[in-house]
């Protein structure tokens, strides 16, 4: 697909409860971008008369162009940057209505915040001030401009690798408040609806007035944030998703509950001075701005940030060295096995070749329907996980499914289950019985062309040709580095 006559789509690189994200590159300016597209299904099921699914849908989309426009605003370098906004052609032709809308963003490939505590465990405190830092630079250019973020959270700050070093950019402006409209930049509130706000903020990273519905403002975004300056120090989160509910007067009335967890986290004197004042239940009472927090927490920690950020290390850390491997270079060696030639649960070692590409193997595998992989996890259990083919209708699209063989999978946000069937790009955690993540299983199914499969690794294409296989599935394991095709003739 191309859109606005610049922009020729790649693939789908993320999808969440609001918009779609694709891969594309600016054919004008010769570089990589990200287009975010307002999902259209919002409503799908619920029948043309249900006003509820109508309501939620335009406060969806009321909040997809706020964002834009937020964004549109704001020019703080840890910010991510907006740089065209369109409509798709409409669904019926010679329709008045413009199709989905989408905005054409930067495309950072260093990852997220949550994704990196999930692989190395707490990051340093000077690191960590940072990315406090920086992020609190961006709120404080937003807050500025009238506009609250109102969903701060690990997997919203994202990074981009520039010469060597990672920075922060601070994403996701799609529920932000703003008292800005179209052309009048100190202009009164909006007055466009925003019910479904509830539903599409993170109650685990939300202050007490989001989740009673109360007025918000900037010290709304500062809660957040010290929230997320736990989780960077101690790899914890102070509030769980599975205990919102159970929690939910503790946190709206008072600090009592507060105190107790940071306590049990580890935090006292004046650490635990500082991030307590950023997270009282009362507004009022909390640290005025994001760059004060910033500045309370380094003068408490006795510590000063780094002039940039080093990449964060693929593997997680451990305290015991692990076992050599000489006969894998890489950081985890990662086993691969098909079924044998008799079927059944018979399984022997892939046959593969293996090319270079860039800083990453990629490993071609032929198989029949499946393929497991295995590897070694910190603690020196074997970590065992089957992708199958599953069959189809010619012409429909490809399924996978994605089971644990010793471990369970679990999509971001949700439970773990023991097996879970995809057909679009997407990833898993593979987590342990105690709910422990061991790694992160990527797939992509890539886009055809005349000359084989496209895939996109590490911004760039890589083209499995015909002559690989008629179908090809790309497969990425974390902690790792190689890249593997599925390959099927």
């Amino acid at each position: 697909m191309r859109l606005l006559d610049r922009y020729t789509v790649l693939d789908r690189i993320g999808s969440g409860g609001m918009a779609t994200i694709y891969r594309a590159t600016d054919d004008r300016l010769d570089r990589v971008v990200c287009i975010k597209l307002l999902r259209t299904t919002l409503t799908e099921g619920s029948g043309s008369n249900n006003t509820g699914g109508r309501a939620v849908f335009q406060a969806t989309y009321s909040h997809f162009l706020q964002e834009a426009l937020a964004l549109s605003k704001l020019q703080h370098p840890n910010t991510l940057r907006i740089y065209d906004f369109g409509y798709l052609e409409p669904s019926t032709p010679g329709s008045s209505e413009p199709g989905a809308p989408f905005h054409v963003s930067e495309y950072l490939d260093g990852g997220n915040l949550e994704t990196h505590l999930r692989l190395r465990g707490a990051i340093p405190a000077d690191e960590s001030l940072g990315i406090l830092e920086s992020i609190s630079g961006a709120l404080a250019e937003a807050h500025e401009h009238g506009i609250i973020h109102r969903d701060i959270k690990p997997s919203n700050i994202l990074f981009a690798r520039v010469r060597g070093a990672l920075v922060p950019k601070l994403a996701d402006f799609g529920i932000a408040h703003s008292n800005l409209k179209k052309g009048d930049r100190a202009g009164a509130a909006d007055a466009a609806p925003s019910v479904s706000t509830v539903a599409l903020f993170s109650p685990r990273w939300a202050a007490p007035e989001q989740l009673c519905g109360s007025p918000e403002g900037p010290r709304t975004d500062v809660y957040a944030l010290g929230l997320v300056a736990v989780f960077m120090l101690t790899g914890r989160v102070v509030f769980g998703d599975d205990e919102v509910r159970t929690t939910f007067n503790d946190r709206v009335r008072g600090d009592t509950l507060l105190h107790a967890r940071l306590a049990q986290i580890g935090f006292g004197g004046d650490v635990g001075n500082v991030l307590s004042h950023s997270m009282r239940a009362r507004a009022d009472e909390r640290i005025a701005s994001a760059p004060e927090l910033f500045e309370r927490l380094r003068d408490a920690l006795n510590v000063r940030p780094p002039t940039n950020i080093a990449p964060f290390p693929v593997e997680p850390t451990t305290h015991q060295a692990p076992a050599p491997q000489p006969s894998a270079p890489q950081p985890v060696a990662l086993a691969l096995e098909v079924e044998g030639s008799g079927g059944g649960a018979v399984v022997q070692p892939a046959p593969e070749h293996v090319a270079q590409y860039g800083e990453r193997r990629v490993r071609y595998v032929q198989v029949h329907e499946r393929l497991d992989l295995s590897f070694l996890d910190a603690e020196g259990g074997q970590v065992r996980v089957r992708v199958t083919i599953l069959p189809g209708a010619a012409g429909a699209q490809q399924k996978l499914n994605v089971k644990g063989l010793t471990c369970f999978v679990a999509r971001r946000g949700q439970r773990p289950t023991p097996a879970l069937t995809v057909d679009a790009d997407g990833s898993a955690d593979l987590v342990s019985s105690t709910v422990q993540t061991l790694g992160e299983l990527t797939w992509s199914f890539g886009q055809a062309t005349p000359e084989g499969r496209l895939f996109i690794v590490d911004g760039r294409h890589l083209l499995v040709p015909s002559s690989e296989g008629q179908l090809a599935i790309a497969l990425m394991l974390s902690p790792g580095n190689d890249l593997v095709v599925m390959c099927r003739r």
